[in-house]
């Protein structure tokens, strides 16, 4: 694989539900000539397949687990981390594009990439979005879901992506890839248009 292949850092919750539409278009991704991480949390490590301990990194995380002061500030507390250490590694691999796929997991990634200007995506396959997609939604710069008129109940979210879910294996062009590339090409843009900061000779 050309290791200056543009990489995709896809983020998903430790369990199947969030791992394996992420395994999915990994796979596309890969198919398309581009590097991938995962970023998850130690949960992941126990799945085999697409991810492996050479391409995960495990950012910390905390889900919600009660409504006491105490349960959130430690959820608080260990997001706020997690995002510091996502940070961390955004700014290490400088993704094209950061790519959520659901859970709690995700927010560190998303956040980061929101604060150091990576394209972000999520995807939900859920009739309802999830909290932590719900947080997302509005801080990101794409959403992709597979069910239509899910994004209709909220105006603010009128006009996003609507996707099938990936499949674990035989993923085609139906995944958010789509939207992988048009991220990758908002960014060549801005690149291209930057201003020269070379010094006149």
């Amino acid at each position: 694989m050309d290791n200056n292949a543009p990489l995709i850092l896809l983020a998903a919750g430790g369990t199947g539900g969030h791992l394996f539409p992420a395994e999915a278009l990994g796979v596309e991704l890969i198919k398309r000539g581009l590097r991938v991480r995962l970023a998850t949390d130690a949960r992941a490590l126990q799945y085999s397949g697409l991810f492996t301990r050479d391409n995960i990194d495990v950012v910390p995380s905390e889900t919600v687990r009660g409504r006491s002061l105490v349960a959130l500030v430690r959820t608080a507390y260990t997001l706020g981390y997690g995002t510091l250490v996502a940070a961390r590694l955004v700014r290490r691999l400088k993704p094209a594009a950061v790519v959520g796929f659901g859970g709690y997991p995700t927010l560190p990634p998303l956040m980061a990439a929101r604060l150091l200007g990576a394209p972000g995506i999520i995807h939900d396959a859920n009739a309802v979005p999830g909290r932590a997609n719900r947080f997302l939604s509005r801080r990101v710069n794409a959403i992709a879901t597979s069910l239509p008129g899910v994004l209709d109940r909220d105006p603010d979210l009128a006009g996003k992506t609507v996707t099938v879910l990936p499949a674990r294996s035989g993923s085609r062009s139906s995944t958010p890839g789509s939207e992988v590339a048009m991220a990758l090409k908002r960014r060549e843009r801005k690149r291209l248009a930057r201003p020269s900061t070379a010094l006149a000779s």
